[in-house]
């Protein structure tokens, strides 16, 4: 009698035991590991271990554990519940345990390593698991924050389209300083040669930043952070929020003196990075309890990748009350412009009719294009 097989059953064991070894493995993960298992070509085993790994991967220290446990996989051996000798699992008293090493994922790359240029692969998705961990937060490179100055420098321009109460003295524009002439002219006599004018300062709008620190924008939240940071230096009327699974606001840690000293304050401060993706109700919680930040003179500006793991109507139905409220919604995706990307997900289909602008924070190249595109 020949002896058959049940993929089902195999897939299914090989996500039982990463879950026991503490991986971020849950039924929706499974659930994608089996489709994908009836397209790839299961006799390469190239395919079939890049697929899973793309798919069943959320933190770069489980790459290790992922390839031990993939080899009893592939070669049709019984999967481990618990394995001591697998890296990242030590046992104490007698009973094993995984211990997750800590995340570098925003920490500086050593100095012998900074110009290397590495390649992983990292699963995209949207989780409705909640993390709760302190981060340790570093800086980047002196010349990437310059250049994101010069750009938040750029977008507070864009945004001053509103001329204000204050006045300033121009050579030409606005109206005559009738007050500034004789004051400008008394080394000729008293005679108006020159007539000063006073035209109004251009008035920035409140900025209300919605920044996404789910496990998916793990790869973003240091460039992102800084563009806050950056922008929060050329004006003060900005209020941040973080949010994941929950919503932080941030604003008051954005006020420390230098940027080491932000990301000390928020890496203690925010205990859910790297967590699930419930945007709808963290917009929901923002739009009730922070009502009063949300006025025609406010520009939303929303760091998002679009994965959500809640309800998309939910999402839809708080972007639509908040677009109402403020002056424009602009949302950054540092997924767009990547190769093939559409925002085809029922989250971002649900918020697309309520967004002003939709623009690229893949890179500070894609940044430098988003002061233009604010003055359209």
């Amino acid at each position: 009698m020949p002896l058959q097989y049940d993929l089902t059953y195999h897939v299914t064991g090989f996500c039982r035991a990463l879950r026991e070894h503490g991986l971020l493995v849950g039924p929706h993960e499974t659930a994608d590991a089996m489709r994908a298992m009836s397209i790839v070509d299961l006799m390469d085993r190239g395919r079939v271990y890049w697929t899973l790994r793309s798919l069943l991967l959320s933190r770069r220290e489980e790459i290790a554990v992922f390839g031990e446990l993939f080899e009893y996989f592939w070669n049709f051996e019984p999967q481990p519940s618990r394995a001591a000798t697998l890296p990242g699992i030590s046992q104490a008293g007698g009973m094993r345990e995984f211990r997750r090493r800590r995340s570098t994922l925003l920490s500086a790359a050593p100095e012998e390593r900074a110009n290397e240029t590495t390649l992983e692969i990292f699963r995209e998705g949207a989780s409705s698991a909640e993390v709760i961990s302190a981060r340790d937060l570093t800086v980047m490179r002196s010349d990437e924050l310059e250049e994101l100055s010069r750009i938040a420098a750029r977008m507070v321009r864009s945004l001053a389209i509103r001329p204000g109460r204050r006045r300033r003295r121009h050579r030409r524009k606005g109206t005559p300083d009738l007050r500034g002439v004789l004051r400008l002219n008394l080394s000729a006599g008293g005679e108006p040669i020159r007539l000063p004018h006073l035209r109004r300062v251009p008035r920035v709008p409140r900025l209300l930043v919605l920044m996404d620190v789910s496990g998916s924008m793990d790869r973003y939240a240091r460039r992102l952070l800084q563009l806050v940071y950056a922008v929060s230096q050329h004006t003060k009327r900005v209020e941040a929020f973080v949010f994941s699974t929950t919503v932080t606001r941030v604003t008051r840690e954005l006020k420390a003196v230098s940027f080491d000293e932000v990301l000390r304050r928020v890496g203690r401060l925010v205990d859910h990075w790297s967590g699930g993706t419930r945007i709808g109700e963290c917009l929901r919680k923002i739009n009730t309890e922070y009502e009063a930040l949300e006025d025609r003179y406010t520009t939303v500006f929303l760091l998002s990748d679009g994965w959500e793991a809640g309800d998309p109507d939910t999402l839809g139905r708080e972007m639509r009350r908040l677009h109402r409220r403020v002056r424009s919604v602009v949302w950054l995706n540092p997924l767009l412009g990547t190769r093939d990307y559409q925002p085809l997900t029922r989250g971002l289909q649900a918020a697309m009719p309520h967004i002003d602008h939709f623009a690229s924070a893949r890179d500070v190249e894609h940044l430098r294009r988003l002061p233009a595109l604010l003055r359209a």
